[in-house]
């Protein structure tokens, strides 16, 4: 079915773009090394770019070098879903379903008997997934901002070409 805007309606078979955003958010929010080097402060990962000691500088630029990976995978996935002709704020409530179902989960999994360090990381995947819910919706309002000129011709336009 083709809308009047040359979108299309979801399917089923549209459940694998969010899901692979999920895999890749996931891989870019564990990928970027050591997470918890904010709390930390490790001076060596920015010291190359700054050589005079300030703090607030570098801790701006290791929050900058942990966010372009979340960046990148999300305007990649606002650009395939325009490239594909899905509707991207019904993919973007599919990403938001399937961080709830998995918030849930963690939520269902939280401990408190056992080690201190099994309740903890018990509540960490919890706060995490919480966490995540709030920071993708942010991220999906940002990008709007990076991938608004993305401009697709019509379905017509292509197929004309290709004759």
């Amino acid at each position: 079915i083709i809308l009047e805007n040359d979108d299309r309606c979801l399917m089923l078979s549209d459940m694998r773009i969010p899901l692979t955003f999920m895999v890749l958010f996931n891989v870019a929010f564990f990928g970027t090394g050591n997470f918890a080097s904010i709390a930390s402060f490790e001076i060596s990962s920015v010291y190359r770019f700054i050589t005079i000691f300030s703090p607030f500088l570098m801790a701006g630029l290791l929050i900058f070098k942990l966010f372009i990976p979340f960046m990148l995978v999300i305007c990649a996935f606002s650009a395939v879903t325009k490239l594909i002709r899905v509707p991207r704020l019904g993919c973007y409530f599919l990403v938001i379903l399937c961080s709830d179902i998995m918030t849930i989960h963690f939520f269902f999994l939280v401990q408190n008997t056992g080690s201190w360090m099994e309740i903890g990381n018990s509540i960490s995947h919890f706060g995490i997934m919480s966490a995540q819910v709030v920071f993708v919706l942010l991220l999906f309002a940002l990008t709007n901002i990076y991938t608004k000129d993305i401009k697709i011709g019509s379905s017509r336009q292509l197929s004309q070409k290709a004759l």
